[in-house]
């Protein structure tokens, strides 16, 4: 509800020729959260217990509301900042733009890959190389870090430059760091590879949504349009784990790299 929400709120203000940038800024403020709020809640559960977190995570959440609540003024559906409101926007009519599409298809590999076999086989793979928890959690941080460096950058480039350019990038950034992986030998080696294939998706996400937007527009509503195209990456997420998890187990772990990476090529 919130991340389709926030996206259709993202796409009516921003302005046409900051929407990379915008787009950038928003995936970074989710990133840096998703980055330090487990680190904050391991210390805090280790010193003061288990629930500590949730309530402070609770509270953070309706500080977040009251926040919303005071800032977010009257803005409506297709209610743009220039001009009047055009009627909402269809998924038939969205599906009918070969940019749309690709943006499906780029989001479902980016979902099998960053959000599916990332947080499922990695961890996983780091205790098949013999590595520690601790080098787990720094290998999914420096795939964060990666991604966290390159948003705001790619961002401003799909703005001055065009969004193909840096999603072609992106996919091919993310697919052969991802190839690479399979490869892996040794934890330095697995901390830069991560570095890598993080950046390769921050080069890819804002351009990726920016594209979206371009398509509605800001005088335009596209609740069902936003919400397919988050929902085809939470059906990457969900199937590519599965199946790279069967590869793992029945070939190896390079295996279900290597298929993983190619989605994205």
């Amino acid at each position: 509800m919130f991340t389709v929400s926030a996206m259709g709120l993202l796409v009516r203000l921003a302005d046409p020729r900051a929407r990379g940038r915008i787009s950038g800024l928003y995936a970074s403020a989710f990133l840096v959260g998703n980055m330090f709020g487990p680190v904050l809640g391991g210390v805090l559960s280790r010193y003061l217990g288990m629930r500590v977190p949730f309530v402070i995570y609770a509270a953070a959440l309706l500080v977040a509301m009251a926040v919303v609540a005071t800032m977010l003024r009257d803005v409506h559906p297709g209610a743009g900042g220039r001009g009047g409101a055009g009627a909402p926007m269809r998924l038939r009519e969205a599906l009918a733009h070969p940019t749309y599409r690709a943006a499906l298809v780029s989001n479902f590999a980016n979902g099998w890959s960053a959000f599916g076999v990332r947080v499922a086989l990695v961890p996983l793979f780091v205790v098949a190389l013999g590595g520690s928890t601790l080098v787990a959690g720094l290998a999914m941080a420096a795939f964060a870090i990666g991604n966290t460096v390159a948003l705001i950058p790619a961002g401003r480039l799909a703005d001055s430059r065009g969004r193909k350019p840096l999603v072609l990038a992106g996919l091919a950034v993310a697919g052969l760091g991802t190839i690479w992986l399979g490869y892996v030998a040794d934890n330095v080696t697995l901390l830069l590879v991560c570095l890598v294939a993080g950046a390769g998706t921050g080069l890819l996400n804002a351009p990726q949504q920016a594209s979206v937007a371009d398509i509605i527009g800001n005088h335009r509503s596209g609740g069902p349009v936003l919400a397919t195209f988050q929902m085809v990456s939470d059906v990457g997420a969900i199937i590519g784990p599965i199946l790279a998890g069967l590869l793992a187990e029945h070939l190896s772990f390079k295996a279900a790299f290597v298929v993983t990476g190619i989605m994205c090529l």
